[in-house]
């Protein structure tokens, strides 16, 4: 008893520090649900003490607590953020951001199998997915670095469910549950459950509504038609899609049938995620390089004027760049679609034909990301006219490797006009 109030004494000078910590991860994760389309209601609180001094009242009993610390190891809530996804299939979507912007620590599927329930349900009761994260190093945030939270993850209908489930059997304050209550709760969850099933129908209803029509406006619609695309693929990393919306887009609707000659481009067995494949294939098509909508494009990106102009060079030259190892590692007869093959590992085999050395290889590795990165976020540090130089120099000498005098001279000339 006295352990637990002197954690709650700590915990109440720490309060506002918790309730910040689930506020930046509620936060970034927002952003990237609003810039990937992905529809989704997102919460967050600090545990609150006058709860908490319950709980571990209950959970003292079991454990036994010895010290302050291992009732800070043992309650991993104390930051909570909520994300109540509409549409539950996207759970995949969900678990590629977490997993790419926090540092994950655990993750847990329900239900969970050693769980035995206080009734004996019909339904499966509880569907989610709880990740224990901490904020990855950032200069910004570095003082709730090491601090875990606990993100959970389910549909909005799930989620409802689980409050109403969850203060009701295990926070009961009105007394014990009846056998009748406890079977109208496992009813609702059979509700809840086809309702999760509608919802997905919805979804693919959607989809099949943009496949059959000739333009797309929304990023949600994109995102939604993308995910359509591939949903019965394995292990597919979709990345983010709205640089990809903004550049189809530039204040027109994307056209449907032009998407899908990109789409078809798509290598599943590639290590980069579909939006940077995606990025790559536009970067190869020189006629988009050279038109208006480019030029919108990285103007809409909110560069300075100087940044902009070494960005549209630097992309301009990644593009030949691209398009001489493309050149490289395809030995059959080119065409216009074997220009877009081996999007990311066509590197790879470069560095293990000693065509490219270790240094190039790193150097445009580094490269790709840090142009994804201006992409996706433009707060990233400028480009600089060395790392423009230094592309130009690796691609002069892939260009010079070319056999086919043809192509070769071409490339020239294109690089020198940059």
């Amino acid at each position: 008893m006295k352990l637990i109030k002197e954690f709650i004494e700590q915990y109440n000078k720490e309060y506002d520090y918790y309730q910040k910590l689930a506020q930046i991860i509620c936060n970034k994760i927002e952003d990237q649900l609003f810039n990937r389309g992905i529809k989704a209601i997102v919460s967050f609180r600090a545990k609150k003490p006058e709860r908490l001094y319950d709980k571990l009242m209950k959970r003292n009993e079991k454990k036994n607590y010895k010290n302050v610390s291992e009732i800070y190891q043992d309650i991993v809530d104390l930051a909570g953020i909520r994300v109540s996804l509409y549409f539950p299939s996207e759970r995949e979507l969900l678990d590629e951001i977490i997993n790419e912007i926090f540092d994950v620590k655990l993750k847990k599927d329900f239900p969970d199998n050693n769980y035995t329930p206080k009734y004996t349900k019909r339904f499966s009761g509880y569907w989610a997915t709880h990740y224990r994260v901490q904020l990855k190093e950032h200069s910004l945030t570095k003082r709730y670095q090491n601090t875990l939270a606990e993100i959970q993850v389910a549909s909005v209908l799930m989620h409802a469910w689980s409050e109403v489930e969850h203060d009701l059997v295990y926070k009961p304050y009105s007394g014990e549950l009846s056998k009748e209550e406890l079977a109208i709760l496992d009813e609702i969850n059979g509700l809840v459950l086809a309702g999760e099933i509608a919802l997905e129908r919805l979804q693919s209803a959607m989809a099949l509504r943009t496949e059959k029509t000739s333009v797309i406006d929304d990023k949600y619609e994109l995102t939604n038609y993308i995910v359509n695309r591939f949903k019965n693929n394995e292990n597919v990393k979709y990345g983010n899609p709205i640089f990809i919306y903004n550049f189809l887009k530039n204040h027109e609707k994307i056209d449907t049938k032009i998407l899908n000659e990109y789409l078809n481009l798509i290598n599943l067995e590639d290590k980069e995620t579909i939006s940077d494949q995606l990025f790559d294939i536009l970067l190869n098509d020189q006629s988009l390089l050279g038109n208006k909508k480019f030029k919108d494009f990285i103007s809409n990106l909110n560069l300075s004027q100087s940044n902009s102009n070494i960005f549209e060079r630097f992309i301009k030259c990644w593009a030949l760049l691209d398009e001489s190892a493309n050149y490289l590692t395809d030995t059959e007869e080119k065409s216009e679609n074997k220009r877009f093959k081996f999007l990311g590992s066509k590197f790879d085999i470069l560095l293990a034909d000693k065509i490219i050395s270790e240094e190039d290889y790193q150097q445009i590795i580094s490269f790709r990301k840090l142009r994804n990165e201006m992409v996706h976020n433009s707060q990233v540090p400028s480009l600089m006219i060395s790392d423009f130089e230094n592309i130009k120099n690796i691609t002069s000498r892939l260009i010079s490797k070319i056999d086919d005098g043809k192509v070769k001279n071409r490339l020239e000339k294109e690089l020198k006009a940059i």
